[in-house]
C-alpha cells in the first residue's frame, strides 16, 4: 500500500488528458454523446479516488495521530533526475492528509454541482487535471516536485476562468496568472537557494551533493540549527522569498487583489476549487516549509505574520460590508478568514498551529458551499447583486436553505466546522498575546453583520410575494436542480460532522503541531538573534 499515492496522482492526470483528446477528436455530430460519456468517466474516477482516500483515512487514522515530526505514511520514493537530486518522493502526515481528503471530496462534488456546464468533455477533464495537481502538491516531499505540481494547478484554473468565466473573464484569468505565477517564481528562488546553500547533505546521490528531498533538508536544518544555510540572516532572507510566494497564494493583503476578480468571473466549480483547495496551498506551504526548514526565521517574523494576518482579517471584513455583489463579498470574506491562519501560525503554540490547520480544512468545506450557492443564484436568476431579489425563500426554498447554512457556517455558528477553527485560534492568540485578541473578536461581529445583512435583503424581505430580479417573471423563478441539491447536501454533511465531532480530524493535526513545535521551534527559541 505504500505506493498507492503514485497512481492516485498520475492516474487522474493521464485520464484527464485522454478525456481532452477524446473531446478534441470527436466528430461534431457526436459531441453531445461524447460530453456525457467523458463527464461520467471523470466523475467515476474522482469518486473512486474519494473512496480510496476515505478508506485510507479509516485505515491510517491511528498512525497519523502518532507520527514523529519528520515521519510520513504511504512513503514512496524513486529517483527521477538523480544528477541534480530530483526524486519522486511522496507521503502523508497529519498536516497533508486532511488536505488530500478535502481535495478528493471537493472535486466530485464540484463536478456534480456543475454537471450541465457546456463543453463538459473539456470542463470535467480540467477538473480531474486539477485534482491530480492538487493531490501532488499535498503529498510531494521533494521540493522540486512540490513546485512543479504547485505550478500545474495554475493551468486548469486559468483555462476554466478563460473559457467558462463571466464577461470580464480574460482580464480575470490574466490577472490570476500574473499574480500567482510571479509569486511562484519568487518562491522558486527561495527553493533553489535552500537547495544550494544547505551544503553537501545528500552525499553521492547527485553530482552536486545536494538534493531537493524535503525530509533530508528538514533533518539537516534541525541538526545545523542557526548555522543552516550559512546563518540565521540567510534563513530570514530565504524564508522571506517563500513568504512572498505563499502570502500571494493565500492570499493576504496587500497581494490579494487578484482573488475577487478571479472569483467573480470564474465558473461555479472553478470558484469552489479555488476557494476550497487552491488558496489552502499558501497556508499549507507556510506550515510545511516555514516550520520544518526555517523555525528561527518564523520566530523572528512573528510580528510580520500578525500584522498581515490582522490587517487581512479586519480589512476583509470591513470591505465585505460595502459589497453589493454576493461573490465579491464572499471572496473578501475568504481573505478575512485566511488571515486567521497567519494569526494561528504566529502564536507558535500547538493549539494555535492546530487551529490554523483546522481552519484550512474547515474553510475548505464551507467556502465551496458559499460559492456554489452564489453560482446557482447567478444561474437561475441571472444576477449576483444583493437586493436585486428579495424573498428568495418563497421562490427557491432549497437555494435559500443552503444559502443560510453556508452563511451561518462562515460566520462561525456553534456546532459547525468554522466555529471550532475560529474559537481555537482566538483562544491560542489570547494565551500568547493577551488583549490583542480584541480586534479579532470584534471582527467576528462584523462577519455576522454582513452575512445577516445579505440574508435579510436576499432571503426574507419583499412582502408576501417577494421581489424578483428585473426581467424575471414569476413563472421563471426556479429552485435548485437535483444535481445542485445533491452537491450542496454533500457539502453540508461534513460541515456538520466536523463541527460536532472535530476529534475525527483534530488528533492527527494536534500531533503534527506538537511534534514539529517540540523539535524545531522549541529548539530555535534558544538560538538568539
Amino acid at each position: 500500500m505504500s505506493s498507492i499515492l503514485t497512481p492516485l496522482i498520475l492516474g487522474p492526470l493521464a485520464i484527464s488528458m485522454i478525456g481532452i483528446l477524446i473531446g478534441w477528436a470527436s466528430p461534431r455530430d457526436k459531441q453531445t454523446s461524447v460530453d456525457e460519456a467523458v463527464k461520467r468517466l471523470m466523475l467515476a474516477i474522482s469518486l473512486l479516488i474519494f473512496a480510496i482516500v476515505t478508506f485510507l483515512w479509516i485505515d491510517l487514522s491511528k498512525g497519523l495521530s502518532t507520527l514523529g515530526w519528520n515521519d510520513y505514511l504511504l512513503f514512496d520514493a524513486s529517483n527521477w533526475i538523480p544528477s541534480i537530486g530530483v526524486s519522486w518522493i511522496v507521503g502523508v502526515d497529519g498536516l497533508s492528509f486532511p488536505m488530500v481528503w478535502l481535495t478528493a471530496f471537493l472535486v466530485p462534488v464540484s463536478m456534480i454541482v456543475s454537471w450541465n456546464e457546456p463543453r463538459g468533455r473539456y470542463f470535467h477533464s480540467l477538473l480531474l487535471f486539477m485534482e491530480s495537481a492538487l493531490l501532488g502538491v499535498f503529498v510531494a516531499l521533494d521540493m522540486m516536485m512540490f513546485y512543479i505540481f504547485y505550478e500545474f494547478t495554475l493551468i486548469p484554473m486559468f483555462f476554466l476562468i478563460l473559457n467558462w468565466g463571466g464577461d470580464d473573464r480574460r482580464y480575470a484569468a490574466q490577472k490570476f496568472m500574473i499574480y500567482t505565477f510571479t509569486a511562484s517564481v519568487i518562491m522558486l528562488a527561495g527553493l533553489l537557494a535552500t537547495y544550494w546553500l544547505q551544503g553537501d547533505v545528500c552525499g553521492t546521490s547527485s553530482i552536486t551533493g545536494r538534493c531537493f528531498d524535503l525530509t533530508i533538508s528538514a533533518s539537516a536544518a534541525n541538526a545545523a540549527g542557526s548555522s543552516f544555510l550559512g546563518g540565521l540572516g540567510m534563513q530570514r532572507f530565504v524564508f522571506l522569498l517563500f513568504l512572498i510566494g505563499f502570502l500571494t497564494k493565500l492570499p493576504s493583503v496587500p497581494v490579494h487583489t487578484w482573488l475577487p476578480d478571479a472569483h467573480v468571473q470564474a465558473p461555479t466549480a472553478g470558484s469552489m476549487l479555488l476557494a476550497g483547495v487552491m488558496l489552502k496551498m499558501g497556508g499549507y506551504g507556510l506550515l510545511r516549509f516555514g516550520l520544518l526548514l526555517f523555525p528561527g526565521a518564523v520566530i523572528d517574523f512573528r510580528l510580520v505574520l500578525i500584522i498581515f494576518g490582522m490587517i487581512s482579517v479586519v480589512y476583509g471584513a470591513f470591505v465585505c460590508l460595502g459589497q453589493t455583489n454576493l461573490k465579491r463579498m464572499i471572496a473578501y470574506s475568504s481573505i478575512s478568514h485566511m488571515g486567521l491562519i497567519l494569526i494561528g501560525l504566529a502564536t507558535l503554540t500547538p493549539l494555535g498551529i492546530t487551529g490554523a490547520i483546522f481552519m484550512l480544512f474547515a474553510h475548505g468545506l464551507i467556502s465551496p458551499l458559499l460559492f456554489g450557492v452564489c453560482g446557482a443564484f447567478k444561474h437561475h436568476y441571472h444576477t449576483m447583486e444583493i437586493g436585486s431579489m428579495r424573498g428568495l425563500a418563497r421562490h427557491a426554498p432549497w437555494l435559500a436553505a443552503f444559502m443560510m447554512i453556508g452563511w451561518m457556517a462562515s460566520l462561525g455558528l456553534p456546532l459547525l466546522a468554522g466555529f471550532v477553527a475560529e474559537l481555537t485560534i482566538l483562544i491560542a492568540f489570547w494565551q500568547a498575546y493577551g488583549w490583542w485578541v480584541i480586534p479579532l473578536a470584534l471582527t467576528l461581529v462584523l462577519t455576522a453583520g454582513y452575512y445577516l445583512w445579505s440574508m435579510q435583503r436576499t432571503i426574507f424581505e419583499g412582502g408576501l410575494d417577494g421581489e424578483l430580479p428585473e426581467g424575471i417573471k414569476p413563472h421563471q423563478a426556479r429552485d435548485l436542480s437535483y444535481s445542485e441539491i445533491a452537491g450542496f447536501f454533500l457539502l453540508t454533511l461534513p460541515i456538520l460532522l466536523f463541527g460536532i465531532l472535530p476529534f475525527l480530524v483534530w488528533e492527527m493535526m494536534a500531533n503534527h503541531s506538537a511534534e514539529v513545535l517540540d523539535l524545531t521551534v522549541a529548539k530555535a527559541l534558544g538560538w538568539g538573534g
